[in-house]
């Protein structure tokens, strides 16, 4: 009878220890994960992005003046060769271009890339603030359900157009644009399904003559080069 009381000890001890290291285990694991989340760095993260994985996106993207016309023409195509987040509307693209400056003015430059049309479809962005998540999810790089927390997700493009503004605007600003040179870049745009129904990129929303009466691709430079 004692040795099966002791028996019956012993058994209860060892569960006990074995519940107590599992207990352990997850607090650990617990811990571990609350630090990882403590040290999720947008800075560093975005940095990586630009550095380490956005080149290599960069290698194939899509013509600006093709799409363009698509958008104009046949916008169910063109949403079949973006990228879009959850059931969103809108849809992000990496495209790349060249073209003639038509106007410069303080938040981007106007650019003409379709050959036919000397008018401009195109804004180049070029303020010293970049708003919107074009560059994060044209590249198709950045995961949202790798995120439990939106607000770092949105941090990250936050992170990644101050990198557009210092790294890539800013430098090109010192070569002082002017109407007339013709530029090259790569960039990122988003587009909402329904851009064109009223007015195509590149047509004239008003008749008045103004710079500002032209319907526009708003894209965030990447690369950005004088011709």
């Amino acid at each position: 009878m004692r040795r099966k009381h002791l028996l019956c000890v012993i058994g209860f001890a060892a569960l006990a220890l074995v519940l107590g290291n599992s207990l352990e285990f997850r607090r650990l694991d617990d811990k571990r994960a609350e630090e990882r989340a403590s040290r999720f760095s947008p800075t560093e993260y975005a940095r990586d992005f630009w550095d380490n994985r956005l080149p290599a996106a960069l290698d194939h993207p899509l013509s600006a003046g093709e799409l363009i016309r698509l958008f104009n023409t046949d916008m169910k195509a063109a949403i079949a060769q973006g990228r879009t987040l959850g059931h969103s509307r809108v849809h992000a693209y990496l495209l790349q271009g060249s073209g003639r400056v038509t106007a410069v003015r303080k938040d981007g430059l106007l650019v003409s890339v379709l050959p036919e049309d000397p008018g401009p479809e195109v804004l180049l962005c070029t303020d010293s603030y970049i708003a919107g998540n074009a560059v994060r999810d044209a590249s198709g790089l950045v995961d949202v359900s790798a995120f439990s927390d939106t607000m770092k997700f949105n941090r990250i493009s936050a992170e990644i157009n101050r990198i557009v503004v210092q790294e890539v605007i800013a430098p090109f600003l010192k070569q002082t644009p002017q109407a007339g040179m013709n530029v090259r870049f790569i960039g990122a745009a988003e587009v909402a399904e329904d851009a064109t129904e009223r007015t195509p990129f590149g047509g004239r929303q008003q008749h008045d003559g103004s710079e500002d009466s032209w319907r526009l691709l708003r894209v965030v430079p990447i690369r950005l080069e004088v011709e």
